[in-house]
């Protein structure tokens, strides 16, 4: 779980560093202008939490981040079979089609349904679904990170009893950052797809 914690806020910070350096390519009023404040403003509240926080807080900190974490994690592996589904509709594959949709609801509960019923639709595609590469751990990890995110909305919800509320802020912004991060994948390969450089400095900033 620490893991998971420290590479969110590694991304976060390296993702924050990138659009400061390119922020006239994404002006404040755009979409990815925005999600780049979103980010910045996550990762300046990450700095200063420590010193405001009331007892119990940083358990709350660390259960917010986890959170945050664990849901970034499971919607890969959401968008990872998504992906490959889609791609063995097109190779003519119609025993498929309308599995592995990805959630509208951006909400908690959304992405814990969809991962649910992906895990249990998961079994009887898995031979079509490693012929276009998904690993072969792929409904392993997709129950462990299913776990894991169960886990991390469990603690931090015990957590916040202890502290009030007091980082209630954070966690809406943590939970908007990985939001976030998706969106800009889209906006900023969109935006540099024909500047390879600064296409392979995205790519290592916002790796998780």
């Amino acid at each position: 779980m620490e893991q998971k914690i420290n590479s969110l806020v590694a991304t976060l910070k390296n993702v924050d560093i990138f659009g400061t350096k390119y922020t006239a390519d994404f002006l404040a009023a755009s979409v990815g202008g925005q999600q780049f404040a979103l980010i910045h403003t996550t990762v300046a509240s990450l700095g200063t939490l420590g010193g405001t926080q009331v007892s119990g807080g940083e358990q709350v900190h660390g259960g917010v981040l986890a959170k945050a974490a664990c849901r970034l994690h499971l919607y890969d592996d959401l968008l990872a079979i998504t992906t490959a589904a889609h791609t063995l509709v097109l190779l003519g594959n119609t025993t498929i089609g309308g599995k592995f949709l990805l959630p509208h609801n951006n909400g908690d509960q959304a992405l814990l349904n969809a991962a649910r019923a992906f895990a249990t639709d998961a079994p009887a595609f898995s031979a079509a679904l490693l012929t276009v590469g998904v690993p072969a751990t792929f409904i392993t990890q997709l129950n462990t990170d299913i776990a894991f995110f169960e886990a991390a909305i469990t603690a931090k919800d015990t957590a916040q009893q202890t502290a009030a509320g007091a980082t209630g802020s954070l966690a809406d912004n943590a939970h908007k950052a990985a939001v976030a991060l998706h969106a800009l994948n889209t906006i900023v390969k969109n935006a540099y797809k024909t500047n390879p450089q600064r296409l392979a400095e995205w790519v290592v900033a916002s790796h998780v």
